[in-house]
């Protein structure tokens, strides 16, 4: 309300002005509106009183016409005459009853059209004299029409139009009574056949009283030219009305345009002032904002609800973001280039909260995923750097409405960056120690071959991302090769317990598949998030060689790159090792499991194909565990023992030909619900679903990307484990076999040949 008054009492002046040309200019409009109006009535009131004068001499040289050919007894000459007469006594009476008292009337176009009662005293006078005239001269005239149509002339017509009705009833009335059919006019030229003295002698009263001295005048004329001269008297008299009315109407637009000049001079320099007074201000408020916007850190700008930014932002704001900036382009897409894929959606989502009015803002502040955000930014000499902002965001009300918002964004890399390094430092010896205390109760030569493999799967990463990837095409294939190799390193990390590494591969392996969710747009710039998380793994991989050295030199063993290690043939260790992890996923999910294993065929193995050969294990068990045993209540509900079953086993077939085995006695791969699951998950049409064989159906699962799980966790749903088996399975140069039977089993059986490679299979069979 405040507002409103002070907006009122500052434009006052101009308001006024306003408001008093608007009432001038009503009343201006209403008056010519008005005189308009009774301009167009006089214009119909000069016609007809014009017609009125011809009419009266119609009248008369219809009566004449009609007596020559009464005389000749011209029967077309008598039909002719008179329906001109009936004419034009109907059309005189009409009119001057219209005059009189205001009717409905014959226009110039022969169209109903109302005339008004004449206004002045001098033409009320000439209406009443012609009616002296014509009442004595329509009753020599009655005999000569149609006797049974009395109600087109005055009195009879004003009574069947004095009943009530809408405009159009009264014109329909009217045209009614104009109508004067060829059988009525047959009619009375036989009447006029049967009496033709009878007639004859009307005529003769009607031509002697038309051409006959006028005593109401009191002068020499004739009637008819009494009665002409007095419709001429009235056109004059209308002509002198309309006139003055004219005259008025001009003077109305003068003394309005006048009033409108003036008062548009002093609106305008009442608005040229404000104005100038307005631009002072707002120069110097420019100014001002100028001088903060050149002066703060921080970069401050407005985001409209369109999400485009404000005219006007810190000058700071290019350089903290490193992009160019342009008022009034869209926020989104600056966003989108600098922050990770899962962060930008969230930001989104936040944003639109932000400008919707559903929510208080104090409730969502904390939901800002803006914080902290890490995005690569390039140095003059080419060397990638993470940085990280941080975004705040402000309401800006006005007028009770949510109009933008204040967003400020702030380089806090060093802060960020010290903060980690805090972290980190009093973290370090934690970790230290408990990685020492959990490593010394594992297998040491199994923690060698560890620190092997995953340093070589970093190096090949390494020289995986060192290949140029031009196309999205290209770096998708890269994309899907590291989750492959971080996949393994996560599953060896889970078999040995080394948590610190499983969890950053899990962590790596979320942010990568939601990189590859967006292939179409898998940029370069995200490829380079994948450096930076490589380098991530370098320093873990670097921290735990280092503990294992010295776990190493406490123990008095000797740390020997390719040696071989000293195994009972009676049980190899990777069977505890599975052992363990199968039963840490069946606690995780609920589930209940007894493993079975025989891997003593992998001591007569290439150490190569052993490593493979776990690596497989690992994953095909995540998978029997995640996909394939049942909870004990279900297990229980199909007559099946509430523990699940799981055999791994490794088979000789001679001819240095091997097979390995994973079978679980879980629910089996059924394509029917393979096919519910992918239709739900969009992953395919239904129409596409329908149209692919079981075998079609079931292969999807060793394709990149897809997963039967119903959400992700640290086991399964990510769509890397079957496909990172089938690669390793093309990398021994071997083929799989899968059998399954709905709510009964499943078995992947591996073969593989060690003293040559064979064909690779592109998808497994079924059987």
């Amino acid at each position: 309300m405040d507002r409103k008054q002070s907006i009122f009492l500052k434009y006052r002046k101009i308001i006024f002005a306003v408001i008093l040309f608007m009432v001038a200019d009503s009343i201006v409009i209403g008056i010519n509106f008005y005189n308009t109006y009774k301009a167009d009535e006089s214009a119909v009131s000069i016609n007809l009183s014009g017609r009125q004068r011809m009419m009266s001499q119609r009248m008369t040289k219809a009566l004449l016409t009609l007596n020559r050919s009464l005389e000749a007894e011209d029967d077309k000459g008598i039909s002719g005459s008179l329906k001109e007469l009936t004419l034009t006594v109907r059309r005189f009476d009409r009119t001057l009853m219209g005059f009189r008292d205001g009717s409905m009337v014959t226009g110039g176009d022969d169209n109903p059209q109302f005339l008004t009662q004449v206004e002045t005293d001098e033409s009320r006078g000439f209406v009443e004299t012609a009616y002296r005239i014509w009442t004595p001269y329509m009753e020599r005239l009655k005999p000569l029409l149609n006797s049974d149509r009395d109600s087109f002339l005055d009195e009879g017509l004003k009574q069947k139009l004095a009943d009530p009705g809408t405009l159009e009833d009264i014109k329909s009335k009217f045209n009614k009574e104009e109508i004067f059919s060829d059988e009525e006019f047959r009619k009375k030229l036989e009447e006029i056949k049967n009496d033709p003295d009878k007639f004859a002698a009307d005529l003769k009263v009607a031509v002697d009283f038309a051409l006959g001295k006028n005593e109401v005048l009191g002068n020499e004329m004739h009637n008819n030219q009494a009665l002409l001269k007095l419709m001429n008297d009235l056109t004059t008299d209308l002509e002198h009305v309309a006139n003055r009315r004219a005259a008025t109407l001009r003077i109305v637009l003068v003394v309005g345009i006048l009033f409108a000049l003036v008062n548009f001079g002093y609106t305008v320099v009442i608005s040229i002032r404000d104005l100038m007074k307005g631009d002072r201000e707002l120069g110097m408020a420019r100014q001002e904002t100028a001088e903060i916007l050149s002066t703060v850190r921080e970069g401050l700008f407005l985001l409209d609800k369109a999400k485009r930014i404000g005219t006007q932002f810190s000058e700071s704001l290019p350089h903290i973001l490193r992009r160019d900036i342009v008022p009034g382009m869209d926020f989104l897409p600056h966003l989108e280039a600098i922050a990770p894929r899962n962060i930008y959606e969230a930001a989104m989502d936040y944003i639109d909260l932000l400008l919707g009015d559903r929510v208080k803002e104090s409730l969502v502040t904390s939901l800002n995923p803006l914080t902290n955000v890490p995005i690569l930014v390039t140095d003059p000499r080419g060397n990638t750097q993470t940085r990280y902002l941080s975004f705040f965001f402000n309401r800006v009300i006005a007028e009770e409405e949510i109009a933008h918002l204040l967003v400020t964004v702030q380089d806090v890399t060093d802060k960020v960056v010290l903060a980690q390094q805090v972290e980190q430092a009093k973290n370090q010896a934690k970790v230290e120690i408990e990685t020492l205390l959990r490593l010394a109760s594992s297998d040491f030569e199994a923690l060698q071959r560890f620190i092997e493999n995953v340093g070589e799967s970093l190096s090949q990463i390494n020289e995986k991302m060192s290949a140029p990837h031009d196309e999205a095409r290209d770096r998708l294939h890269t994309l899907n090769y590291i989750m492959r190799i971080v996949h393994g390193i996560k599953g060896e990390s889970a078999v040995l317990g080394i948590d610190v590494l499983e969890s950053y591969a899990h962590e790596c392996e979320k942010e990568m598949v939601t990189m590859r969710e967006n292939e179409e747009t898998l940029s370069g710039d995200q490829m380079l998030r994948v450096a930076v998380l490589l380098e991530g793994f370098y320093q873990r991989h670097s921290s735990l060689a280092q503990i294992v050295s010295r776990l190493g030199n406490a123990m008095g063993r000797a740390q020997q790159s390719g040696g071989t290690a000293d195994w009972t043939p009676q049980k190899h260790p990777f069977a505890d090792h599975i052992t363990a992890l199968a039963q840490r996923i069946a606690t995780d999910h609920g589930k209940q499991i007894e493993v079975s294993c025989q891997f003593e065929r992998f001591f007569s193995l290439p150490k190569a194909t052993v490593k493979e050969l776990q690596d497989i294990s690992i994953q095909l068990v995540r998978n029997s565990l995640a996909h394939g045993i049942e909870t004990p209540d279900k297990r229980t509900r199909f007559n099946k023992p509430a523990t699940g079953a799981l055999s791994l086993w490794c088979e000789y077939l001679g001819h240095g030909q091997y097979t390995f085995t994973v079978r679980d006695d879980g629910c089996g791969i059924v394509p029917e619900r393979l096919r519910e699951h992918f239709v739900k998950k969009h992953i395919m049409s239904a129409e596409e679903a329908a149209s692919l064989s079981d075998d079609e159906i079931a292969n999807r699962i060793f394709q990149p990307g897809i997963s039967t799980a119903e959400t992700a966790d640290q086991d399964s749903g990510h769509g890397i484990g079957l496909d990172a088996v089938l690669e390793k399975v093309r990398t021994m140069g071997g083929y799989m076999l899968v059998k399954s039977r709905p709510d009964q089993f499943t078995e992947f059986s591996i073969q593989f040949n060690t003293v040559h490679r064979g064909q690779n299979n592109e998808t497994p069979d079924r059987r």
